[in-house]
Order: structure tokens, then C-alpha cells, then sequence
């Protein structure tokens, strides 16, 4: 299922961590550091890359590698993930990460992406910011996206979140990897998947985990006007596209959903020359699409 354009983008190395200082009410004190990756021309139209729950800026390498010809590249470690500030609310809501990655993109001097793209945890800020943000926002690709559980309430709500939040504890690397990987994914995604977490922190993984608990994203996308794609696997346990990416196509009908037969959680990496394919194919549809008739 793996190419050799795949292998390259794989092996290439990962640019060295970035921080920005980022004045935001959602930090304790008001500011905050937030920590990324970038590759690029600094004058290119951006790109901006946000990672789910148990992952980094690092899931990004092969987007990274592969789309730094044409576009600024940027892939931020979430606040409290990696060396990015956590937010000052222990209970923060979808709104409060859709602060601190406006008043991010705002520190790096950007006025307007090409597109913004959110893999699972991270569709969620995206759905959110997209919506609060629409002119900074033209195209959205949401990956292995997520509806999040902001509708569920009481007793089931409690215990939903009481296990999420225990999952962040697993030391088993090779089990989450069997979750969100199929069977027969190379052992050099795997690998790279594996080494997600290292980026992970008690408070990072709390903090986001009541958050998938205050939003319900369909809601978001049925009123985003910008240009959206859908990525999704056939093969995903995490997020199965008929939980989650088909019900997003539906609540925004003019979505362009991209069915990716045989991958699972990952496809940016399971697939990456495919998923840079998308998202260069997005960031040109957003600007005709903004260009008008």
C-alpha cells in the first residue's frame, strides 16, 4: 500500500522546534509560549498543520517534506503538548484552543491561510477556529476527523471522559499503534507512530480530553463557509468513518469527502503522497473559491 514517493517523504528528516511567545488571555499571566515545526519560504501562503491527542508536531514530517515547494509549512505542538505552554484552564473548551491557535497564527505574522489542516483531536480546534475565523480560513481539510462528544451529558458523559482521560496513562506504545494503524502498515510508519507520544504530557492529554467533551463539530461545519475536505480511512478504529467522517459530510454537504480504501487513523503517514496531494488540491480550490467568478 506503500510507495516509494511514500518511503522519501518518510525519510526525510524533521526540521529542529521552533518557539514563538504568544500573548493570549488563555495562558496563565497572558502569555505563552507555543513550540512548532516549520519548512518553507517564510513569504509562501501557509499552511498550518494541527495533530490529535496522542501525537506532535513530529506526525507531520512527510507534509513537512512534501509541501514545503509551494507553501509555508507550520506544525504546532498543541499548548501543553511537547514544550508549548498548557492552557491556564484545567477544563478547557474547543474555544479556548481556538484562542491560543488565532493569537498563535497572529504571533507568526500571518494574516490569511491557504488551509488549515486538523487530524483527529486536532479537526476538532480546526472545525472550531474555521468557524470563529472564517476569513482566515478559506480551506479546511479535517484528517480522520472527529464529531468530539459535546452532546453527551450525566452519568455517560462522567465515564466516557474518566476512561479518555486514563488512556493518556498507557505506556503500551505498541497497542495504541495496533489501534490506530491497520495490520499490515510498514514497520517504518509504525515506528514513527510509536514515537508520537513523546511528545505527550499528563496535563496536555487531560486538558485536551475534557475538551472533545464541549463541542459537537458537525454543528460548527454545517455553518463553514469555506472550501472543506473530509479525509478519511475505510480501516479506522478510532474515529470509523461512518461514526465520524460521514456524519461531517453530511452536516456540511458541499464538503468533498476523500474515502481512503484499506488505511486507518493515519493516513498522513500511512499515505502521505495521497494526503499532500489533498491538501495541495485544497489550497487551490480555497483560493478559487475566494477568487469568485
Amino acid at each position: 500500500m506503500i510507495t516509494s514517493e511514500d518511503f522519501n517523504l518518510l525519510r526525510q528528516a524533521l526540521p529542529a522546534p521552533s518557539t514563538v511567545q504568544v500573548a493570549s488571555n488563555v495562558f496563565a499571566g497572558g502569555v505563552g509560549q507555543i513550540e512548532y515545526r516549520t519548512r518553507g519560504p517564510a513569504q509562501a501562503p501557509a499552511v498550518l498543520l494541527l495533530h490529535g491527542i496522542g501525537s506532535s508536531s513530529a506526525g507531520y514530517r512527510a507534509q513537512l517534506a512534501g509541501l514545503a515547494d509551494a507553501f509555508r509549512v507550520i506544525a504546532w505542538n498543541a499548548p501543553g503538548f511537547g514544550n508549548s505552554t498548557p492552557l491556564a484552564s484545567e477544563t478547557p473548551g474547543a474555544q479556548d484552543y481556538a484562542q491560543a491557535l488565532g493569537d498563535f497564527i497572529a504571533a507568526l505574522g500571518i494574516r490569511r491561510l491557504a488551509v488549515l489542516v486538523g487530524s483527529s483531536w486536532g479537526s476538532v480546534i480546526a472545525a472550531t477556529f474555521a468557524t470563529l475565523s472564517p476569513a482566515t480560513v478559506p480551506g479546511l481539510v479535517l484528517s480522520a476527523p472527529n464529531t468530539a462528544r459535546g452532546r453527551l451529558q450525566g452519568d455517560a458523559r462522567a465515564a466516557e471522559l474518566a476512561g479518555l482521560v486514563r488512556a493518556g496513562a498507557s505506556a503500551d506504545r505498541r497497542a495504541v499503534a495496533d489501534r490506530l494503524l491497520t495490520p499490515d502498515t510498514s514497520a517504518e510508519v509504525r515506528a514513527h507512530v510509536e514515537a508520537l507520544r513523546d511528545a505527550v504530557t499528563p496535563s496536555g492529554w487531560r486538558q485536551a480530553a475534557h475538551m472533545l467533551f464541549t463541542v459537537h463539530t458537525p454543528d460548527l461545519l454545517a455553518h463553514y463557509g469555506g472550501h472543506l475536505a473530509i479525509v478519511a480511512g475505510t480501516r479506522d478504529q478510532v474515529a470509523p468513518l461512518e461514526a465520524h467522517g460521514a456524519v461531517l459530510h453530511a452536516a456540511a454537504p458541499a464538503s468533498r469527502l476523500h474515502v481512503l480504501e484499506g488505511y486507518g487513523h493515519m493516513p498522513k503517514l500511512e499515505a502521505p503522497a495521497r494526503f499532500n496531494a489533498i491538501v495541495r488540491t485544497a489550497a487551490q480550490e480555497a483560493e478559487d473559491f475566494g477568487a469568485g467568478p
